[in-house]
């Protein structure tokens, strides 16, 4: 085959090609002198070039939500009332009354040393007593007859009065000689044993009122001054999983600790079924009243070099509206900027769109608000 019959079929296809190209790509409205119902060139075409149609987007309207601020801390439980028993005076362990993890009631005897000795100075100062009170009412009788002087019968009532004196003491001395409970509660272990023998600095046992827990622990210094007397605290614990108990908060301290930045508090928790104990470890919640911010869907949510931002609907275009993010919380994000409650946003189509850019949507809500 001669080579200019090689080179015109070639140019027939490479012009076939270019149209078809052209015809796919703009129709046959798109190429000038092409009429959409011949191939002759020499016809001029009406209408130009197919227009694209806008990108179909979803809109979300924006409403107000408020942060949840919180703080979590760990805090260890203690007993409402607690103390560790000690004998009051030295003596030999003669009786022990309670076992351990008994609840006991305000004044009951726990252990009882050796009182014998004290039993009877009791029952000689109670002899004495009664022998000074006859004195005086037979000094009264004869004064009354003028019989005795004064001076005798003012030195018999100071001789009751010593005596009286004389058996509180005894009978304190008797007292002590037990060691009773100061208030209610459950009884620890117990490390004497009958017959020991005790003095003042010996540790008998611990006493818990544990119907009422006291957990302490630390907050921020932040979070200072939004802590109040009353404020409720929920509190979960390892030891129990799966339980969550509900108390509040019954004192803090006056200032902040300069080395921990913190501020100490105290919560109040019942604990009428005694299923915690008094050294327990907590996790304790405080929540707090936040700020209200806009809520977008975080689909909504976009960046580039300049930062965050939203496409806010305004008409049936979109308006970039630049925001910062404050906190996310399911699936929401609040956010600060350019857009309030009541806007609309695009929440899916996003990367179909850009600023500036028109616009269409299936949104009835959006469509009606446009066309009041």
């Amino acid at each position: 085959m001669a080579f200019w019959k090689q080179a015109a079929i070639s140019l027939v296809l490479l012009v076939g090609f270019a149209l078809g190209f052209a015809l796919f790509t703009y129709g046959p409205n798109g190429i000038p002198g092409l009429s959409s119902g011949t191939a002759s060139a020499s016809i001029a075409v009406s209408g130009g070039a197919r227009a694209r149609p806008a990108p179909l987007v979803v809109l979300s309207e924006i409403e107000d939500a408020k942060t949840d601020d919180f703080v979590r801390s760990i805090g260890t439980a203690q007993a409402i009332e607690r103390t560790m028993l000690y004998p009051e005076v030295s003596g030999r362990v003669e009786t022990i009354n309670v076992m351990p993890g008994q609840r006991v009631g305000e004044g009951d005897v726990v252990v009882q040393l050796d009182n014998h000795v004290q039993r009877f100075a009791v029952d000689r100062a109670r002899l004495l007593v009664d022998d000074a009170e006859a004195q005086v009412g037979r000094f009264q009788e004869l004064s009354a007859r003028d019989t005795v002087s004064d001076v005798q019968l003012s030195n018999s009532v100071l001789a009751l009065e010593r005596a009286r004196l004389d058996l509180q003491e005894a009978e304190d001395a008797l007292a002590r000689r037990a060691i009773t409970a100061p208030f209610s509660g459950e009884i620890g272990l117990i490390d004497i044993r009958v017959g020991d023998y005790v003095t003042s600095t010996t540790p008998v046992s611990s006493l818990d009122e544990r119907r009422s827990l006291i957990v302490e622990f630390r907050v921020p210094e932040r979070f200072a001054n939004q802590i109040a007397t009353g404020q409720e605290m929920t509190l979960a614990t390892p030891a129990l999983p799966g339980l969550v108990l509900t108390g509040e908060i019954s004192g803090m301290d006056s200032r902040i600790d300069t080395s921990s930045r913190t501020l100490t508090v105290q919560g109040t928790v019942r604990n009428d079924d005694d299923l915690i104990r008094p050294g327990m470890s907590f996790e304790v919640s405080l929540s707090f009243a936040g700020k209200s911010y806009p809520a977008v869907p975080s689909l909504a949510v976009q960046w580039d070099r300049e930062g965050s931002y939203v496409l806010r609907a305004d008409g049936n275009t979109a308006a970039r509206a630049d925001i910062s993010i404050v906190a996310r919380r399911d699936g929401q994000v609040l956010v600060n900027g350019g857009i309030s409650a009541g806007d609309f946003v695009i929440s899916e189509g996003t990367n179909a769109v850009r600023p500036d850019q028109p616009f269409r949507t299936s949104d009835d809500a959006f469509n009606q608000q446009d066309g009041a």
